[in-house]
């Protein structure tokens, strides 16, 4: 049976085998703050896809490999957007 880096085999008499993934060590946090409000409102939609902070971390990831595009809101932060030609 092979096993790959991101996965722990485990053995009990008589050779049961079972095979639990475990997840990359996370050890910084990512901090941000909005009001009660935009929280309230960010957890009750994420909770339909799983946990808030799997949702905020999927974000997180999909803007490091550019697979997430931001439309600029009517009122822009001109810092954040890019405007196209």
């Amino acid at each position: 049976m092979s096993v790959s880096d991101d996965v722990i085999l485990c053995t009990t008499q008589p050779k049961i085998y079972f095979a639990m993934v475990t997840t990359k060590l996370k050890s910084k946090f990512l901090v941000v703050r909005v009001t009660d409000k935009t929280r309230t409102k960010f957890h009750n939609k994420a909770q339909r896809y799983g946990n808030p902070s799997d949702v905020l971390r999927e974000i997180v990831e999909a803007f490091n490999d550019d697979r997430l595009v931001i439309q600029p809101p009517v009122t822009r932060k001109e810092s954040l957007y890019v405007v196209g030609n």
